[in-house]
């Protein structure tokens, strides 16, 4: 099957089903041509996904068409940017129709869920990879970034961690397996992350001051707001949220897995302590989505001692400042 035909025949399925008013043209042109309101930002996010770097060979095509919108998703929910249309670059090693075929259930079953439709891209021969890049909307002056982080605010981070880098070990055989539903949720957890766009309403109601997604690790993730925001936190580890996958392990790994593992896509943001308290009080209702507060922003003078300070944040227990064994480094491509 040619280029053009497999476009044809998995690809261009999409922009009419969503009826999408703010896409003027869609696939079928040199550039496709987006409307974009006065009074909003187009927020723009790439990310390519590599076999052997980002997905282990012999994961299913679903899951591969999946995650790689998925977690592009996330990051429009990380800046507070309603989904618009994504563009889709994917090489092939051959023209394997089966794999193409269910490549694009994945992508498109994502595609649905959050209403945002395929616009464009390319096809073309090489080593398996897929680049997505995804458009959004966001009103002006209402981008949520990492620089804004501000002395005083909650650290909070939208779900439990660690299970998705727990699915990792596991299939580099770093770990046993120990029960096959423990497995399985593992792996789900890595391989269908979940963009919390629901939390995008709520960012704007509780005025979030900084966010990003918890995509390489939390500490080398929570380090890019502190760095760019010129501040430092506290972190409380005794209510750390680790994913129950984890609950079998020493807490030192659980710690490890939550602290350091990458792949969750939750997210990681700061809002005033004011601002905290309220979306508290109306999860507690049902009437917002629950979170977890995992620390304070400070400012870089409150840093007592250098051996517990890593990329500004100093960790706590119970109140009591510990220098934790479970720090290293978070995922880098170099």
């Amino acid at each position: 099957m040619g280029e053009f035909q497999l476009i044809e025949k998995y690809f261009n399925r999409n922009v009419s089903v969503h009826n999408c008013s703010n896409i003027e043209l869609g696939i079928g042109d040199d550039c496709a041509l987006l409307n974009v309101a006065p009074d909003c930002s187009l927020a723009v996010s790439t990310d390519t996904f590599l076999e052997g770097t980002h997905f282990f060979k012999g994961t299913s095509p679903y899951a591969i068409g999946y995650k790689s919108l998925a977690v592009n998703i996330s990051d429009l929910a990380a800046m507070g940017a309603d989904p618009l249309g994504f563009t889709l670059a994917l090489t092939l090693p051959d023209d394997n129709e089966s794999f193409v075929a269910e490549f694009a259930d994945g992508l498109f079953d994502i595609a649905d869920r959050f209403k945002i439709p395929l616009i464009g891209g390319d096809t073309t021969k090489g080593p398996l990879s897929v680049t997505i890049t995804v458009f959004g909307n966001v009103r002006k002056g209402h981008a949520i970034k990492r620089a804004s982080a501000r002395i005083g605010d909650a650290v909070c981070v939208s779900g439990l961690l660690g299970g998705a880098a727990y699915g990792v070990a596991l299939r580099y055989g770093k770990e046993t397996s120990v029960c096959h539903d423990t497995d399985e949720k593992a792996f789900k957890l890595l391989d269908y992350p979940n963009p919390r766009m629901d939390l995008v309403p709520f960012f704007h109601r509780y005025n979030v001051h900084s966010a990003l997604d918890i995509s390489d690790g939390f500490i080398g993730d929570l380090g890019h707001i502190l760095d760019c925001s010129g501040v430092s936190c506290k972190i409380e580890l005794c209510d750390f949220p680790v994913s129950d996958v984890l609950m079998h392990l020493s807490r030192q790994k659980q710690l490890d897995y939550a602290l350091n593992g990458g792949d969750d896509y939750e997210l990681c943001f700061t809002l005033a302590e004011d601002d905290y308290n309220e979306w508290i009080e109306a999860s507690e209702k049902g009437l917002a989505p629950i979170i977890y507060r995992v620390g304070s922003i400070n400012s870089n003078s409150s840093c007592e001692s250098e051996q517990a300070k890593t990329r500004g944040i100093i960790f706590a227990e119970h109140g009591n400042q510990i220098n934790p064994q479970t720090l290293r480094h978070s995922f880098s491509h170099f």
